[in-house]
């Protein structure tokens, strides 16, 4: 009974983010160039490889994840964001059909979760964030009028260019994220992540290095 307790207050203890910039802090390990392995659980074609590109899109305060997908079959490309009134990750991602789809769900603990908004047949896409250079994929799909989920397909993700085995590695000044590349003030080099966090330390160094000191990305 006291551990049932200490879980259920451990649960009410956890706050939900504050900011979209908190939001993406657990799963910014997306960002990256991912090379993938896609099984077909439904038959419906033979498996193939793809790679996906993840970066930050950030405008002013608001902070998400775009993807671009080269070599896909079922989705091309999407936006994974958060909505801080409904407390949900929103994913707004295009079908290779050039079909738009949104989704939504939670994250809990290493488990994005992520239902289709639409009415008839839906699919579901849970992510596996297993760690910043491993994740698996799973996409359900549940036909009009049923309550059971499909296998539809399965994807396995190894991050290009990121070891299984490493010492302690910088991080990202803007984000805290792994980084791929680096950037140069005032003849000090900076880690980041991706192009777009790049772009926004070049447009605001000196603010994004006090905000890097304070959250210890940076000493």
């Amino acid at each position: 009974m006291n551990i049932i307790i200490a879980l259920g207050c451990l649960l009410a203890c956890q706050k939900e983010p504050s900011s979209t910039k908190d939001a993406m802090k657990p799963i910014q390990l997306l960002v990256g160039e991912w090379r993938v392995q896609v099984t077909c659980d439904d038959g419906k074609d033979e498996a193939w490889e793809e790679t996906q590109a993840w970066e930050y899109k950030i405008e002013k305060e608001e902070y998400a994840l775009q993807f671009e997908i080269k070599g896909g079959k079922r989705f091309k490309s999407g936006v994974l964001s958060y909505d801080l009134k409904k407390k949900l990750y929103r994913l707004e991602a295009v079908r290779s059909t050039d079909k738009k789809a949104v989704f939504e769900g939670k994250l809990s603990g290493k488990e994005l979760a992520l239902d289709e908004i639409a009415e008839g047949a839906v699919d579901r896409i849970v992510f596996n964030l297993l760690r910043d250079n491993r994740i698996l994929v799973g996409v359900e799909h549940k036909d009009a009028g049923k309550n059971n989920w499909v296998p539809s397909i399965s994807l396995a993700a190894t991050k290009n260019g990121v070891p299984f085995t490493r010492g302690d590695a910088p991080k990202c000044v803007v984000t805290g994220g792994t980084p791929s590349t680096t950037v140069e003030f005032k003849g000090v080099t900076y880690s980041v992540c991706c192009n777009s966090c790049k772009k926004e330390f070049l447009a605001h160094p000196e603010d994004t290095i006090a905000r890097a000191k304070k959250e210890g990305f940076i000493k």
